[in-house]
């Protein structure tokens, strides 16, 4: 019995094992889609919501890339 129960939590041992490379190449690497790809695209024609779609973003993310920033200014010049 102790013999049937080793080999049965080693072959389960072994379908871990070998099964974690398996799933592990099937999950999905994060795509990062750069500002200029979505200016681009946009400049292009596209919706913004096109954009989202195609290039699997959010629309907060194309909403940021898309604002114009602010320009820093240097700090005032202090009187003496």
């Amino acid at each position: 019995m102790k013999r049937v129960m080793t080999t049965a939590v080693v072959a389960v041992a072994l379908l871990a094992f070998a099964g974690a490379p398996a799933s592990a190449a099937t999950k999905h690497t994060r795509h990062h889609t750069t500002c200029k790809q979505i200016k681009e695209a946009i400049d292009g024609g596209k919706a913004a919501e096109d954009v989202e779609k195609d290039m699997h973003v959010t629309a907060a993310y194309v909403k940021k890339c898309t604002t114009p920033t602010a320009k820093k200014t240097a700090a005032p010049e202090k009187k003496s």
